[in-house]
């Protein structure tokens, strides 16, 4: 059988005293002493868990704004789609460009930026320097 709400309660309540004084830089055998864990190693245990669960909550709470975000870019294109598309008209159009490449921010989805081929051709060309020796740059005897 699982604990008790009042049970719950009380460990949560630990975590977050346990947290509070490991934030504070408190070792974990006075955390144990004081919050009342049996050992330290089940006050770092407690800590651990707290923190886990505070990131699952971040986690989802970002999860949450983004979906809300999606929805809001989604309701700005179906306002100005009609007239980007029936009407031709460009502030139109331009919104809801500006709603899909947010929409693809927001998501994920937008595609990676290409390299600039320069540029990797000079990481190529200071690459191959380095595998050689470098026999040829400055300071190289005769």
């Amino acid at each position: 059988m699982g604990a008790s709400k009042a049970q719950r309660a009380t460990a949560a309540k630990k975590r977050a005293q346990a947290t509070a004084l490991r934030v504070a830089g408190v070792d974990w055998a006075t955390i144990a002493e004081r919050v009342g864990y049996a050992s330290p190693g089940a006050a770092c245990t407690a800590v651990s868990e707290a923190l886990k669960a505070n990131l699952r909550e971040q986690h989802d709470n970002v999860d949450e704004l983004r979906a809300l975000t999606v929805a809001r870019y989604d309701r700005l294109q179906a306002a100005f789609w009609p007239l980007a598309i029936q009407e031709k008209d460009k502030k139109a159009a331009d919104v809801v460009l500006r709603c899909l490449a947010g929409r693809a921010d927001v998501e994920g989805t937008k595609a990676p930026t290409r390299l600039n081929v320069e540029a990797q051709k000079l990481g190529d060309e200071i690459l191959a320097m380095f595998e050689d020796g470098g026999d040829d740059g400055p300071g190289a005897g005769p």
